[in-house]
């Protein structure tokens, strides 16, 4: 009985080891984990020649993953009505090094943030401001309303240069790091 009983213990320890988890790829902001993924996750990032990668991760190393890219896109099937397609481009192998950026929030502000706001609310007022004068008959360009029109176009301006500053993907560096835990032994 005690030869039966330790065959099945070291063939479960036995099974348990092959099955031990490949790794854990860790997208991280300065000591702070932001997301994580592990084998079949879906992953989203810019490569180092600045292409957009979407894929399933397959396998995790000590430095790499490797991830089985697509691409899906809306195409017209045969009857002329729009469907997904998706185009397989097969495993590539990565070092984590190559990848230069990720995706940013989409709660990251957007509208306020990328100066979108600004630009749209000081060209609202500039036509509405020329549109009123012109209407009621008073000269466009009389110094009190180019004093408005001049401060409505500095607002579009701080909105511009403020639409330049802002990105929506995060680039890695100093701040943004991946990194690969890795789950085996050794």
């Amino acid at each position: 009985m005690r030869p039966v009983l330790l065959l099945f213990t070291f063939f479960c320890c036995f099974h348990a080891n092959l099955w031990s988890q490949s790794g854990i790829l860790v997208f991280k902001k300065k000591n702070q984990n932001i997301q994580s993924w592990v084998k079949d996750d879906y992953i989203r990032f810019q490569y180092v020649t600045t292409q957009w990668l979407e894929g399933r991760i397959k396998r995790i190393d000590k430095d790499s993953i490797f991830v089985n890219c697509y691409v899906t896109r809306q195409i017209a099937n045969q009857f002329g009505f729009p469907t997904i397609d998706t185009s397989w481009f097969g495993l590539m192998g990565i070092h984590i090094s190559e990848i230069i950026g990720m995706p940013g929030s989409r709660y990251r502000g957007g509208l306020f943030t990328n100066g979108s706001l600004l630009k749209i609310g000081s060209a609202g007022y500039v036509f509405l401001n020329l549109f009123n004068s012109l209407e009621s008959g008073e000269p466009v360009f009389a110094s009190y309303n180019l004093r408005r029109i001049g401060i409505a176009a500095a607002v579009f301006l701080v909105g511009h240069l403020q639409s330049l500053k802002y990105k929506s993907y995060i680039r890695m560096g100093k701040k943004y790091s991946m990194h690969v835990i890795s789950g085996q032994k050794g």
